[in-house]
């Protein structure tokens, strides 16, 4: 079988799904810090919630997918611990936000947000970080977020840098 040189459509599409989520679920979590927990917030919550269970059940998806669909070979930056790290910060990044997701559906259930957010029954906790699974989340979103940086800056150092086309892996097309 011949190895190919992008990832199947299914992979392109997870991965920009993941992208836009991971993107939409940080900027609605940003927005609702510092807000009161009261029912203004609600709203939010509720799309924040709904987005984190969709990535979640998106990158489980995808890594089922990574393991099952042929893929291209591992690019080199030409160095062997770049290498590395490159494969690390791949399987990082489907941790960090699984991990993310997971912290928040704790989060989720400790504070009994469920009912609150979605039956309308019952009023938020005073304060969220009452709540390990709060302290892991927030502690988790800023290594996604340098997890992240560290992906695109490789993935701009490999198109513009070394002109090796790496970004088109990643896009639809032959």
């Amino acid at each position: 079988m011949n190895t190919p040189k992008r990832y199947h459509p299914i992979q392109v599409t997870l991965h920009w799904l993941v992208v836009l989520l991971v993107i939409a679920a940080f900027v609605i979590g940003k927005s609702m810090s510092g807000q009161p927990n009261d029912a203004a917030k609600l709203t939010p919550l509720a799309l924040h919630m709904a987005v984190g269970i969709i990535t979640l059940l998106v990158i489980v998806y995808r890594f089922v997918m990574r393991l099952r669909l042929p893929k291209p070979e591992h690019v080199t930056a030409g160095n062997p611990f770049f290498d590395w790290v490159g494969k690390a910060v791949h399987y990082a990044l489907y941790l960090l936000v699984f991990l993310m997701a997971v912290s928040g559906v704790s989060l989720s259930i400790q504070a009994g947000l469920a009912p609150i957010v979605f039956g309308g029954s019952g009023i938020l906790p005073a304060d969220f970080f009452d709540f390990t699974a709060r302290m892991m989340h927030g502690f988790i979103a800023p290594a996604l977020v340098l997890t992240v940086l560290l992906h695109v800056g490789a993935a701009f150092y490999h198109q513009f840098m070394l002109k090796d086309n790496l970004l088109s892996r990643m896009w639809y097309g032959k």
